[in-house]
């Protein structure tokens, strides 16, 4: 599952990358959810049970004019969840 979560969260990373059109507020609170997932995840150590529902949570600004995006975001959501993260 880890490597799983691993390929979708570098999907997501690659799609930030060419999104032009999002607001840079929104783009930096993703970043930053993603950069606490990974170094929790390098640790291997669960520090917060919220990390899934704040990615959620900052997808919902744009959720009807990126749906790609958006699906990447909630797959990782939901590996975090399964991972019990």
């Amino acid at each position: 599952m880890r490597q799983t979560l691993d390929e979708t969260l570098k999907d997501l990373h690659d799609q930030l990358a060419e999104v032009e059109d999002l607001d840079q507020e929104h783009v930096d609170m993703l970043r930053t959810a993603l950069t606490e997932i990974q170094e929790t995840l390098d640790e291997q150590h669960v520090s917060s049970a919220t990390l899934a529902e704040r990615l959620k949570e900052a997808s919902q600004q744009f959720s009807s004019s990126h749906p790609l995006l958006t699906n990447t975001i909630g797959r990782v959501a939901d590996l975090l969840s399964q991972m019990g993260i």
